[in-house]
């Protein structure tokens, strides 16, 4: 497979189309997406960027404090936003039904997009959650579980007197309480609700209670199953922490799931659960916190299911770069994150050099990041994932990252454009999203969240420019209060459209020239990056200068990059004579040197 390219969105922020958006809203103030707002025009724009494969993400079931749009509502103090995380599952083999035009029939209407998806010659990847489920997985109400489902179900037949078994699905705690972390201002919350004090701001209490409450008082006894701290007897591991206490930066709205290093009746179930998403027509998994799952399970079930759908790929977040060859040569997955690689390397030079330019860099500061993680990836960089954002990270243009939008391409040139990886895209990313909004549940923190209700302003803007059909004309005039977008959406947008299409991009050869050029005339090794890209039928020049100064440099391609890459010295073109590129300031350029 060539250089797959990945548009990752949550359907819930994509087709939002309310404009009111409340701080911590809920879902009547502030909207959703449907599974229908992904229609065909979005998904031509998707195909016309140069993408192969859509993430839809937040798709299954997951605990909410909504109880509208056929959503049962979880215990809010064991879901964090209005929301809730798309990683807390209530039930595997169902869809969110607030994502559907009419809840009852969700799983048609997500067929239906995994139809238009296929038709428009894109692949379907959702989300895979094998380390941990939401604390009240499977007992909220939504749709009758057959006799085999109830057996599958995780939890059932298991021995709650028990700390361990292998026979288990989760971790217990006999004997203990659970205390989840933010007791102590539930309780205070409701205690002000029920004094009739609504002058507070509410975290935790779902504010469609809030809203009934300060309208009715006297009804305070009706929401006593809400209004009184979340139990579990016994308590279970939470997903990240082996204790009936998680502290508030664990994940405690989730449990773990108890899987051993050989066989269980767990490693059956789960692999059930893909099973039933690849016969919807799923092509592919990001498989989330892969690292806390034994690779036993996960080298047993890639086998399996590629033993039946060979074409179906994994993805896997991995962060410990000493365990990506294992993830890669025995557990079997096709592409890995390379967040703690490539992706921390280029976030660090930008940081620096926009927080810093002119001051002296250290080695970890520096540019020569990126080839020392290109050299330790060696052959198998075309088994990463790279990116500039995901849910997980801080958009670019935040003010905790690149600061504005503008500083994108240097980094954009290298992630993309290195190697054969693959690259993923997150929506809104293209207008430059800067995840500044304060939703809710997260704070002001720099990621579009996705725990609450919203919806941001760069998703209105791209339903704009996709329904209009703006983004196929390059002349068309767009709305004045979008115009200061247009530059940046045409930049950027091309580049990514340039690399799905060019040859020497998608599968060629790299040739690192930092090497070769760290006393070159108008370079520096720290701020600077260079590298050819080589087809057989094309060869590209990239320079990239992450500094804030114009870079007017003169690269040398020696003698050895000719014999590798089968270049032919002419005149114009031969290792005594220097290049001359002029970059601007956080920018690259391409060059062409024979086709």
């Amino acid at each position: 497979m060539d250089k797959p390219i990945i548009y990752q969105l949550l359907p819930r922020l994509w087709g939002n189309k309310d404009t009111d958006n409340v701080k911590r809203g809920s879902l009547e103030s502030n909207g959703t997406g449907k599974f229908s707002d992904i229609d065909s025009p979005s998904l031509e724009y998707i195909k016309w960027l140069g993408c192969t494969h859509v993430w839809y993400t937040g798709i299954i079931r997951h605990a909410t404090k909504t109880d509208s749009a056929g959503c049962t509502a979880s215990h809010p103090q064991s879901v964090k936003g209005e929301a809730g995380s798309p990683y807390a599952i209530t039930d595997y083999y169902d869809v969110n039904p607030y994502l559907a035009d009419r809840p009852d029939e969700r799983m048609a209407e997500f067929a239906a997009l995994v139809k238009r998806t296929h038709e428009a010659g894109l692949k379907v990847i959702m989300d895979f959650v094998p380390n941990h489920v939401a604390r009240d997985y499977g007992t909220v109400a939504g749709r009758e579980m057959s006799d085999d489902e109830k057996r599958m179900s995780l939890g059932a037949g298991d021995d709650t007197s028990v700390h361990w078994s292998p026979d288990n699905d989760f971790f217990y705690y006999p004997g203990t309480e659970l205390r989840l972390p933010n007791e102590d201002g539930f309780n205070s919350e409701c205690n002000s609700l029920k004094s009739g004090d609504y002058g507070r701001e509410y975290r935790i209490i779902p504010s469609w209670i809030v809203e009934k409450l300060r309208a009715n008082p006297e009804e305070y006894d009706r929401y006593a199953s809400f209004l009184s701290p979340y139990r579990e007897n016994p308590p279970k591991a939470t997903g990240n922490a082996y204790t009936p206490t998680p502290g508030i930066n664990d994940w405690y709205e989730t449990v773990k799931i108890n899987y051993c290093d050989t066989h269980t009746k767990t490693w059956d179930k789960m692999l059930a659960v893909l099973e039933f998403w690849i016969e919807r027509g799923v092509d592919g998994f990001r498989c989330d916190m892969v690292e806390l799952v034994p690779p036993q399970f996960f080298q047993w079930a890639i086998g399996r299911i590629k033993d039946r759908y060979p074409d179906v790929i994994f993805i896997a977040e991995v962060y410990k770069k000493d365990l990506y060859k294992k993830y890669i040569r025995e557990v079997g997955f096709d592409f890995l994150y390379d967040k703690s690689g490539l992706y921390d390397t280029l976030r660090t030079v930008v940081s620096t050099n926009i927080d810093a330019t002119g001051m002296p860099l250290e080695l970890w500061q520096s540019a020569r990041g990126i080839t020392r993680n290109w050299q330790y990836l060696g052959d198998i960089q075309p088994y990463m994932l790279n990116f500039l954002e995901n849910h997980d990270e801080q958009r670019f243009a935040s003010d905790f990252f690149g600061k504005e939008a503008g500083n994108t391409f240097a980094p954009l040139y290298v992630s993309l454009c290195l190697n054969r990886a693959a690259f993923m895209i997150y929506a809104g990313e293209e207008l430059g999203e800067r995840g500044m909004d304060e939703e809710g549940f997260s704070g002001r923190d720099g990621r579009t969240s996705i725990f609450d209700w919203w919806s941001p302003l760069s998703m209105r803007e791209l339903r704009r420019i996709i329904s209009s059909g703006l983004y196929l004309d390059e002349n068309a005039e767009w709305p004045e209060e979008m115009s200061s977008k247009k530059k940046f959406f045409r930049r950027f947008t091309g580049i990514l459209r340039f690399a799905a299409k060019d040859a020497a991009v998608s599968s060629g050869t790299t040739y690192d020239l930092c090497y070769c050029n760290a006393s070159s005339e108008g370079f520096d090794i720290d701020r600077h990056f260079a590298f050819m890209r080589d087809s057989g039928d094309e060869t590209l020049l990239f320079a990239v200068n992450f500094s804030e100064n114009e870079a007017k440099m003169k690269l040398s391609i020696p003698a050895h990059a000719f014999e590798w890459l089968g270049m032919q010295i002419t005149d114009g073109l031969n290792p005594s004579v220097p290049i001359e590129v002029t970059v601007p300031p956080m920018d690259g350029a391409v060059i062409t040197l024979c086709q």
